[in-house]
């Protein structure tokens, strides 16, 4: 992976993997018509599987926006979706731990998260992404809006992220502190 080959697209931001319930999707596409105020050329990935996408339809309110795969993302695709997308969202109910986050990482993406479970101790707060409170919506969107605005932020957010995975993350790391 190099960050110059992996250009985002323009304004997209990625919600990725196995759909339930405590993945809190109901919050982020809530935040999506407070996000589009201020960013209208928006566009959500969304690349789930899992629990049936119509147990959302009462939130999708600005459909215009999404590009939905509905179907497990074999692994030979995976990466496309996180290089097409500037940032990735996990608005997490709860969680013990989020692979998503690193694989993000890996791709030098920073994330808006919600402060659960051990996402608190990946998510380096305003340094790899912003962390917000579960199931509020207007933190969600100002975070993704931040992000989305501001090019010097998130450039050097792109970068710690891409240090963090390749350092703190790296298996010679891991082991080391195993050992």
């Amino acid at each position: 992976y190099s960050q110059k080959e992996s250009k985002p697209e323009k304004n997209t931001i990625l919600f990725f993997g196995r759909l339930w319930k405590y993945k809190g999707l109901r919050y982020l596409l809530e935040a999506i018509p407070f996000i589009k105020q201020k960013i209208p050329d928006l566009k959500v990935i969304l690349a789930v599987h899992g629990e049936p996408l119509e147990n959302y339809s009462p939130y999708f309110y600005e459909r215009d926006c999404f590009e939905i795969h509905d179907y497990k993302i074999p692994d030979k695709d995976v990466s496309s979706f996180f290089e097409r997308s500037k940032i990735v969202v996990t608005p997490y109910i709860e969680a013990s731990q989020s692979g998503i986050i690193a694989l993000a990482y890996s791709f030098g993406r920073p994330v808006v998260s919600t402060a659960v479970g051990s996402l608190t101790e990946v998510v380096n707060s305003d340094k790899t992404g912003f962390l917000v409170k579960p199931k509020e919506v207007k933190p969600l969107a100002l975070a993704v809006i931040r992000l989305l605005k501001n090019k010097k932020l998130y450039n050097h957010m792109s970068k710690e992220c891409y240090n963090y995975a390749y350092n703190e993350l790296s298996w010679d790391n891991i082991a080391t502190k195993t050992i």
